[in-house]
């Protein structure tokens, strides 16, 4: 309690769900978890030592990974996701707000600076940067002694000492009540955002209010990969007869000849013009590796060009952290898709992600031209009709 009462002066747009979380005791876990239910798994002798002032900056991090929803922004990445890194990239955004907000929090926790990044990221960014490093290996955190990670809560797997979900020794919190207690947060934080000199709110709670209550948003993701998957499907059935091998079908006297189908070849093209903040290109490198993965492209991986009023530098690459983005003129996606046009080998699939703020060709291209807009849904408006066009929010 007095824990809890030391968080709620901290955050006190927090004090709602400070106050649902059901707290479970579980000896020997060294540390605090939380799951889906919303219990909140309590070592006491760990958190005994802590006092109420780092025990207060603990629950704080642990209700934030139920608020900002790590669980299902873990299932959104696919069920091959990496657990342990997806915990790292969480723990880092939670604890970089919390610093930020002068929160006590114990020594030596996990933070974007520890791993090489920078700070006031979000979560999903992390992930996709940390995919190759080598802290993503080891599946701990610098504040946690359990392989668990922070549970299930946090978009972990099921640990072995979370109760079951329909366990009534301490009910869990349904679907529902969590969704409903989480935009009373984030009404909270809006509030407390107005109410407070700006920057009293750490940059990635308002971030995540704003979202909160804007309301239902079309799955972004879910839909650039469709669009990019159906652009690559329809270029690889466009195969044709060829005479460089004979066909299987055997005709007396007569040379069948065999079918063909293409290589696919993707080119990206970003937009890295001065309308493109930190953030549009934060989400534009990020859904290069779904482009890649979408694709399927991971050997011979993608060219990716950057052009803002004229194309710079052109990279092949196989992941997203092996972008180079530089620029910062004008705007002409024009420029930057004659030059992939002109790329060889000539592109089936042509993606381009930008804020929309440029001119477009007037006339379809050989390559079947898939727009990410990153940010004012209002510039997909412009799009070619031609084209295929999916609306990006920035981060």
């Amino acid at each position: 309690m007095a824990a809890r009462l030391v968080a709620v002066e901290h955050a006190p747009y927090l004090a709602h769900a400070l106050f649902t979380v059901n707290p479970v005791a579980a000896d020997g876990l060294g540390t605090l978890a939380v799951d889906r239910g919303w219990r909140l798994y309590v070592d006491p002798v760990t958190f005994g030592g802590w006092g109420p002032q780092l025990g207060g900056g603990v629950l704080v991090h642990e209700v934030g990974h139920l608020v900002r929803v790590h669980a299902e922004r873990a299932d959104a990445l696919g069920a091959d996701y990496d657990h342990d890194r997806w915990n790292l990239a969480t723990d880092a955004a939670l604890n970089d707000d919390l610093l930020e907000a002068g929160i006590a929090l114990p020594g030596g926790v996990l933070t974007p600076t520890g791993l090489g990044l920078e700070d006031g990221g979000i979560e999903e960014v992390y992930y996709a940067q940390m995919a190759t490093r080598q802290q993503c290996s080891n599946g701990g955190t610098a504040d946690s002694t359990s392989v668990d990670g922070c549970g299930s809560g946090a978009g972990g797997p099921v640990a072995s000492w979370e109760l079951a979900a329909d366990d009534q020794t301490a009910p869990g919190l349904g679907h529902a009540d969590a969704n409903l207690t989480r935009r009373r947060v984030a009404q909270a934080a809006r509030e407390y955002a107005a109410s407070h000199s700006r920057g009293t709110l750490p940059a990635g709670w308002q971030r995540w209010a704003e979202a909160t209550l804007a309301g239902p948003q079309v799955p972004w993701r879910k839909v650039l990969a469709s669009a990019v998957r159906r652009a690559i499907a329809h270029a690889a059935g466009c195969g044709d007869y060829t005479y460089k091998r004979p066909g299987r079908r055997r005709i007396p006297r007569v040379v069948t000849p065999a079918m063909q189908r293409p290589l696919l070849t993707v080119v990206v093209v970003v937009d890295t013009s001065g309308s493109m903040g930190q953030s549009e290109l934060d989400s534009a490198i990020a859904e290069i590796q779904g482009v890649i993965r979408a694709a399927g492209l991971a050997p011979q991986g993608v060219l990716v060009l950057a052009c803002d009023a004229e194309v710079g530098d052109a990279t092949r690459v196989r992941r997203a952290n092996e972008v180079r983005l530089v620029g910062g003129g004008g705007t002409d996606m024009r420029v930057g898709i004659a030059a992939a046009e002109a790329a060889r080998p000539r592109p089936d699939v042509l993606v381009v992600l930008t804020d929309g703020y440029t001119p477009w060709p007037e006339r379809r291209g050989r390559a079947h031209l898939v727009i990410a807009i990153i940010g004012d849904p209002s510039a997909a408006r412009n799009t070619p009709d031609w084209a295929t066009t999916v609306v990006v929010p920035a981060v």
